[in-house]
């Protein structure tokens, strides 16, 4: 007998408490997570962007499949970024993820942007099916300022702090010469990643780290230390934007 599947795809200006908890019930099964209502809230109700689709997908009744289309735009452009993507293990391959994916593009405008930050094992599945690698980093140590401006010239605002950054554990700014910036320290002791440069009034925003230590971003420029480290690959499915923020990842 086959399986009853449906695919309940809607914009989150459109979902009820019970979608919001099957949508969790699924997070949290794969992910070993504690999603609450309030943690969808903040990114798809209260989206400083607009409305994400966001999909369920329910097998003979029960929420088998769950992902996200999160509206997360970059300088002015209408844009989404997949994410919260995940399949329950006894369901899998039975065509669910590509299905759902259909489903959510389907209602998004035909020129909206969409964007993501894959890993190394998903980044080959991307440009299969038709994606365009925008940009390929690794660390390298923040030495001059103008590097590190050629190739992330767009800075976080501070609206975005305020909605999707202020709160997340362990960020916090440091300030070298007159520049200021959000880091969160990297698991080796006295390193720290720079998330954003930013302007003094949203560093404020977060503690400051008084540490000494050495500060490294993420850059084009192939290093003698970093030519072995695997690289953060940016893909979109369309080719408009050059410059998509690495601070616009959804689990930054």
């Amino acid at each position: 007998m086959d399986n009853k599947i449906v695919y309940d795809c809607r914009w989150s200006d459109n979902v009820d408490e019970k979608f919001i908890d099957d949508f969790n019930l699924i997070q949290d099964s794969v992910f070993c997570s504690t999603s609450t209502r309030e943690d969808f809230k903040k990114q798809f109700i209260d989206n400083i962007y607009g409305p994400s689709v966001v999909t369920v997908v329910y097998i003979d009744e029960v929420p088998s499949a769950a992902r996200a289309l999160w509206r997360n735009d970059i300088d002015g452009y209408k844009a989404y970024q997949p994410g919260r993507t995940c399949v329950l293990g006894n369901c899998r391959g039975m065509g669910i993820f590509t299905e759902m994916t259909k489903c959510s593009i389907a209602l998004l405008d035909e020129n909206a942007f969409i964007y993501n930050f894959p890993n190394n094992n998903s980044f080959p599945g991307y440009l299969k099916m038709g994606w365009h690698l925008v940009k390929e980093y690794r660390p390298v140590f923040l030495v001059r300022l103008k590097n590190y401006l050629k190739e992330h010239p767009l800075q976080m605002d501070a609206t975005y702090a305020n909605w999707w950054v202020k709160d997340v554990e362990g960020i916090k700014y440091i300030k070298r010469g007159k520049h200021y910036f959000i880091v969160r320290q990297h698991s080796k002791r006295l390193f720290y990643h720079i998330i954003s440069m930013v302007e003094e009034d949203i560093a404020l925003l977060f503690p400051k780290h008084c540490a000494f230590g050495l500060c490294f971003y993420l850059s084009e420029r192939q290093t003698f230390y970093n030519k072995k480290i695997s690289s953060l690959h940016v893909v979109c499915k369309n080719s408009d934007i050059i410059c998509i923020p690495t601070w616009k990842m959804d689990a930054i």
